[in-house]
């Protein structure tokens, strides 16, 4: 099964980055998994997804095929001679929530898992990031902005328009 785009990058400072070395996560020890009706039920602390179509050795395949393409930026963001970041549980439930949301986009359309760059640049990965910056350091703060900006390793101009036209299609 062949689940990646059809354009590799090379660019190790892009959100869409090909990592064949990383470890393969072990899903079964990161979540729970059971069956519900002939469908499979993803759950942890973060995310509770009810997946057709998969089985718990496909999630599986397609949870690390997502990892070792998507390439968030997590190291500590220096502003102002300050240092911002996300805790480890904080990293984890981002990505647990944008794997997860990815593979239930696909799966709920009864489409074939892709794995593409234009999903990690859709703008629903900014709203996923706000949920998190926005708490821990304030709506539209310049930390919560450049952090968000980081993250998802975009300019922070486009960032922060996306942000703002996010907020005006929820807020209308």
């Amino acid at each position: 099964m062949n689940i990646f785009g059809l354009n590799e990058n090379d660019n190790p400072e892009d959100i869409y980055f090909f990592r064949p070395t990383l470890p393969q996560i072990d899903t079964s020890k990161l979540f729970i998994m059971t069956g519900e009706n002939g469908k499979l039920r993803v759950q942890n602390k973060n995310v509770n997804c009810l997946f057709s179509n998969l089985t718990r050795e496909s999630f599986d395949k397609i949870f690390n095929d997502f990892n070792r393409h998507l390439n968030l930026d997590f190291n500590p963001l220096n502003l102002d001679n300050k240092l911002f970041s996300l805790t480890a549980d904080e990293q984890g439930k981002l990505f647990e929530t944008i794997v997860t949301s990815w593979i239930y986009y696909y799966t709920i359309n009864n489409l074939t898992v892709k794995v593409k760059r234009s999903d990690f640049t859709h703008p629903y990965m900014v709203d996923y990031v706000l949920t998190i910056v926005d708490k821990k350091y304030g709506t539209d703060t310049n930390e919560s902005l450049a952090l968000g900006a980081k993250i998802l390793r975009q300019d922070l101009n486009d960032y922060t328009k996306t942000v703002k036209a996010r907020r005006e299609y929820y807020d209308r």
